[in-house]
């Protein structure tokens, strides 16, 4: 039976992982999990680790990449990455085989077994920060989880997709009489920073013009934010402009240190 399921693994500062996978093959985007996490991920989900065909990296930072060596080194997985976040990765993540190294560029559209890929461009604090689209032929998936603004480029990466990973990291409240320094704020409301549940707000009533239908609020703040919150105020924004949840839409958050809801397309 041909479907296209996608699934959260961890979410947030202390760590990012999202699973997609299709009868043929699973694909792991962002490698902030450990080897023996993602084991016992694998392992609930039931789906086998010879499956796992592909990891791919959408920027350097820690919360993204913190077991990206050790998953290299015991799965021997294809390792898919552009040229400038590989530079910035390569002295932390020690030896694995490179010929596991796939190069990709943005807008250049490639494929692993049954699912095409498109990377996008996004305004993050990062060497080359990227956005990606899975399909399948069934479905599609959006993951689009550090971002300090949302722009035409975003919204046309993700024109259409049937699930989105959209980040809704900090209430502007919370972060401006949180506890964080200065320049921590001022980096994480910025443009290259996050995007803020208002923000979010806004990008998810665009993603549901261009067809989306599943939006899972992603990368939340464990200081700036809590889940009730994230979903109270893009909810409350997709209401108001006369969208229905449950008909229009189905949102939702991921878990910041556990498996979120599996989100499935069948044909």
């Amino acid at each position: 039976m041909k479907y296209l399921k996608t699934c959260a693994l961890r979410s947030g500062s202390s760590g990012n992982s999202i699973l997609v996978s299709s009868a043929h093959s699973t694909l792991l985007f962002d490698a902030g999990i450990t080897g023996k996490g993602l084991a016992h991920a694998l392992e609930k989900l039931c789906l086998n680790p010879d499956r796992l065909k592909g990891i791919l990296i959408t920027h350097e930072h820690w919360d993204h990449t913190s077991g990206l060596g050790v998953l290299l080194r015991r799965y021997k997985v294809p390792l898919y990455i552009n040229k400038d976040t590989l530079r910035a990765l390569s002295p932390s993540i020690g030896k694995f085989d490179p010929n596991l190294i796939n190069i990709f560029h943005s807008w250049e559209e490639f494929q692993i077994d049954d699912f095409a890929i498109k990377p996008f461009p996004v305004s993050h604090d990062a060497e080359d920060p990227v956005g990606f689209t899975v399909s399948n032929g069934l479905g599609s998936v959006g993951i689009c989880t550090d971002l300090g603004y949302a722009d035409e480029t975003v919204y046309q990466a993700l024109r259409g997709v049937d699930i989105c990973y959209l980040e809704a990291n900090y209430d502007p409240e919370l972060l401006k009489v949180g506890s964080y320094p200065l320049y921590l704020k001022e980096r994480i409301a910025g443009h290259k920073g996050h995007l803020s549940n208002d923000e979010c707000a806004r990008a998810c009533l665009r993603l549901l013009e261009q067809g989306t239908e599943r939006i899972i609020l992603s990368h939340l703040s464990n200081e700036n934010n809590f889940p009730h919150l994230a979903l109270l105020t893009v909810n409350d924004a997709l209401v108001e402009a006369g969208a229905n949840e449950g008909i229009d839409y189905k949102l939702l958050t991921a878990r910041r240190y556990d498996l979120s809801e599996t989100q499935e397309l069948k044909a």
